[in-house]
């Protein structure tokens, strides 16, 4: 990797109050504030396949992405 490539920040907005066991599921994210009947969760990817990946997952636990957008808006 370059080492001018930085990490795009995401966050991911998922229906539903994901549980514990869900949340660890995701590692690499973190928790963040939002709207009641949602989960929130943000963090650094990679690349292209880092976050097909990362819907994959999101796919594969049956949850439901409602919402995904690029930030450089928070510091994790």
């Amino acid at each position: 990797m370059d080492s001018s490539h930085r990490p795009v920040r995401y966050e991911f907005l998922i229906s539903g109050e994901l549980s514990i066991r869900a949340l660890s599921a995701f590692p690499e994210l973190t928790v963040a504030p939002s709207q009641h009947a949602f989960t929130a969760l943000r963090g650094p990817i990679d690349n292209d396949t880092q976050l097909r990946g990362m819907l994959a997952r999101f796919d594969t636990m049956g949850l439901t992405v409602v919402e995904m957008r690029r930030s450089t808006d928070w510091v994790d």
